[in-house]
């Protein structure tokens, strides 16, 4: 147990912050690609979520197109 709080306490925070941000890119281009949009608008959301992730992923989520899962009320 101690061997793993040594490595935690050693993680850079930079490097945990980045693979969230990572993993939310991840999973916001996920949910993009299920949208249902036109392919065009769907690359340019894309686009977007990789130029300026953190951005990109709200204004996606408050803007864009929802995925037709979430639209349908579930599964």
């Amino acid at each position: 147990m101690s061997e793993l709080v040594s490595v935690v306490s050693r993680l850079d925070m930079r490097w945990v912050l980045a693979g969230l941000l990572l993993a939310l890119d991840v999973w916001c281009i996920g949910l993009v690609s299920r949208a249902g949009a036109t392919r065009r608008d769907r690359w340019l959301w894309v686009g977007i979520i990789l130029l300026c992730p953190m951005i990109g992923c709200m204004f996606w989520y408050v803007l864009g197109p929802k995925p037709d899962m979430l639209r349908r009320g579930g599964r």
